[in-house]
């Protein structure tokens, strides 16, 4: 009996000096992989990106992360971002996505840098939770990923599609009046605005204001309209009533105040029944 019980003592010692306990604990090491941006939207004050990461374990056992909060870092914005719990294999790697999420006006500098294709620093600072004998316990706070990232955004025009087109003759004027859908094809919202000049058969009847609010690869109904004095427009009525073509075109702006201003060529065309 008393050769079970000191056989007993001696594995359970065995065990325990075994189990990893912290100050044998190597910290995990991390390393970017990708970095997708998701949406800048101006119109709900946020930001989103997704960095895709490799976890490395450095220890010669299994070590269970629990979720942990770690702060992200790019450029002058700065949010928190949610480690996912995960069990990270002996001497192995894991790859794991981290949503990163914040406020767009808190750092207007590093999103028009990043809107602009510049290189940012990137950092993962803060505590990471294990679980070890049963019970949680810390290890940092250290920093878990220091790295830089850039965005190439390709700036692509809005597709803008008509939905109704209307012609209205009044006493001495001209009344043209354009619907339309537009799909935002981007992950950054902005407010398209500016004017296009509008044709009616070959026409000029001058420019039609413009002003959209495009979420992020999203889309929104708009008008173009404008009236004219027939005066100055001779053969237009006829022109009109026999169907014909028509056209918006010009540079408009993709704006997101104090942030971002760039140029889009448009253009809008149909034919008149």
């Amino acid at each position: 009996m008393r050769g079970r019980w000191f056989l007993g003592l001696l594995l359970l010692l065995g065990l325990f000096a075994c189990a990893p306990r912290q100050g044998q604990l190597a910290a995990p090491k991390a390393r970017l992989l990708g970095s997708e941006l998701l949406a800048v939207d101006p119109f709900q004050d946020r930001l989103s990106l997704r960095l895709q990461l490799e976890l490395s374990n450095p220890n010669p056992f299994d070590l269970p992360l629990l979720e942990s909060e770690l702060t992200a870092r790019l450029g002058d914005w700065s949010t928190r971002a949610m480690l996912p719990s995960l069990t990270l294999p002996k001497n192995g790697r894991t790859q794991v996505s981290l949503l990163l999420e914040g406020s767009l006006y808190g750092a207007a500098k590093t999103v028009a840098d990043l809107l602009s294709g510049q290189e940012l620093p990137l950092s993962l600072t803060g505590k990471l939770w294990v679980e070890a004998l049963g019970q949680r316990m810390a290890l940092g706070p250290y920093t878990l990923l220091q790295d830089r990232v850039r965005f190439d955004l390709a700036l692509t025009p809005p597709e803008i599609h008509p939905l109704k087109t209307e012609v209205k003759l009044g006493f001495g004027t001209l009344t043209f009046q354009v619907r339309f859908l537009a799909k935002n094809r981007l992950p950054v919202g902005y407010r398209l605005e500016g004017a296009l000049l509008a044709e009616v058969g070959g026409f000029p009847l001058g420019e039609a204001p413009l002003s959209l609010n495009l979420p992020p690869l999203g889309e929104e109904e708009g008008s173009l309209g404008l009236t004219v004095s027939l005066v100055s427009l001779p053969g237009i009525v006829q022109a009109v009533k026999n169907g014909t073509d028509y056209q918006l075109a010009g540079t408009l702006r993709a704006v997101i105040p104090g942030i971002w201003d760039r140029p889009l060529q448009i253009r809008l065309a149909g034919h008149l029944p």
